[in-house]
């Protein structure tokens, strides 16, 4: 190998491990501790229609991720789902949120927007949709089940 080559090899490789570096590095940054939702304050409890809670939605804002809790076990059709929408009090739009245990607690990623919309005023919705959720940005089946938000009181 001559002298030029080694030292183009060199700069390569220095090249690269830098970049390998600078990709570990935002790695670290970026990777954070799941938020502990026991901690974090209940937003809405969405009830049915006799007004027992099913599901209790809690906001880890920092994190722009919300917990749906099942408090009261859902059957829900075959082939269908529960959808999650944050409905605001303009009521023109429903944002859409996530898909909704039947059981357990579900973990949702939303948009820091709709995660600073739900400590304010509005109410969450959820409707019976094909599985994998609504096809469209609007919901496609009927509501179900109604949340209010905490603070919309």
């Amino acid at each position: 190998m001559r002298y030029g080559d080694s030292e183009h090899f060199w700069r390569r490789a220095t090249g690269v491990f830098a970049i390998l570096s600078l990709a570990l590095l935002v790695a670290a940054i970026i990777a954070r501790e799941p938020p502990n939702f026991s901690s974090m304050p209940v937003v809405a409890v969405i009830r049915d229609g006799e007004q027992r809670p099913v599901w209790a939605v809690r906001l880890a804002r920092a994190a722009h991720q919300i917990a749906a809790d099942s408090l009261h076990a859902q059957s829900v059709p075959t082939g269908r789902v529960y959808q999650l929408w944050l409905s605001t009090p303009d009521g023109l739009s429903l944002h859409q949120l996530g898909l909704l245990p039947q059981s357990g607690r579900r973990r949702i990623a939303v948009s820091p927007r709709d995660a600073r919309l739900l400590i304010g005023m509005g109410e969450l919705v959820v409707t019976l949709e094909p599985l994998g959720g609504s096809p469209g940005r609007a919901p496609s089946g009927p509501t179900v089940f109604r949340g209010t938000l905490e603070n919309s009181g």
